[in-house]
């Protein structure tokens, strides 16, 4: 449940952390300013990021799917690396990202694990 909470957040707050805390952007700057600039910006590394996202969504998926069906690991065994690293991706986001944009993007895409 938690994990869902958690993957909601990133789709709800994401754009808006990406634009205005990670690239210091502001919708409402004037055009052709450096914070109408950024704000740009923040929102084509929200776009690469959530793409990155759903494609190691699609692969982890099928990864896990695969396990499970082989029955190599136990069902615990498989799920609970994926939330730590979710976890620990979403930490590092909320407190180690500052304004860097690529550290940003890794850490949106590693947070759907």
């Amino acid at each position: 449940c938690f994990v869902w909470i958690g993957n909601t957040a990133w789709n709800i707050y994401g754009g808006q952390w990406f634009t205005a805390s990670v690239f210091q952007g502001d919708q409402n700057a004037p055009d052709g300013s450096e914070q109408k600039i950024a704000y740009g910006e923040g929102n084509a590394a929200f776009s690469h990021g959530g793409q990155a996202r759903s494609v190691l969504q699609l692969i982890s998926a099928l990864v896990i799917i695969t396990m499970l069906l082989r029955q190599w690991l136990r069902p615990r065994l498989v799920y609970a690396p994926c939330i730590f690293i979710g976890g620990i991706a979403s930490i590092l986001a909320a407190f180690a990202v500052g304004h860097s944009g690529f550290f940003a993007m890794v850490c949106m895409t590693l947070s759907v694990m």
